[in-house]
């Protein structure tokens, strides 16, 4: 895991050469936003929910999911959106990938604008594992096909 300070959504650095379990210290400056990366070594992924012009997320998020997503670290986004952070404990190999449903998934190879009011450190014991029906809606909006074509 890593923070760092975007301007608009867009880095200030070269963030994706910055080592695993840096944190930028201190206030953000007015105009700046502070981006979170979760860790990918330790499972940590974030759901990005997106409800703005004709797209609403929250309505393709079946809905036996939503109390295992509302009792895990979340916080609203600026777009009336939300971000869900869990464990994730499935075997499938996930990416950093948009949905085309308004639902977004940030892995190590991405990140979020951090809008919670605690630093990310103080919260990581919010963060719940993801169950098997999770993982599975997961798996089939997100993870890479490796299969081989055998034809």
């Amino acid at each position: 895991m890593k923070s760092f300070l975007v301007k608009g959504k867009k880095p200030i650095i070269k963030w994706g050469q910055l080592p695993n379990e840096t944190y930028f210290e201190g206030v953000v400056p007015e105009g700046y936003s502070l981006a979170v990366c979760p860790s990918g070594e330790k499972g940590y992924v974030i759901i990005d929910v997106d409800c703005h012009g004709n797209k609403n997320g929250f309505d393709n998020i079946p809905k036996k999911l939503i109390s295992e997503l509302d009792n895990t670290l979340n916080y609203p986004t600026k777009n009336n959106g939300k971000h869900y952070w869990v464990r994730y404990t499935g075997n499938k190999p996930l990416g950093n990938k948009t949905s085309g449903l308004g639902i977004d998934l940030r892995t190590n190879k991405g990140y979020v604008v951090w809008n919670y009011q605690k630093d990310v450190r103080e919260c990581l014991h919010l963060i719940n594992d993801s169950s098997l029906e999770l993982n599975q809606w997961l798996e089939k909006l997100f993870s890479y096909k490796y299969e081989k074509d055998e034809n």
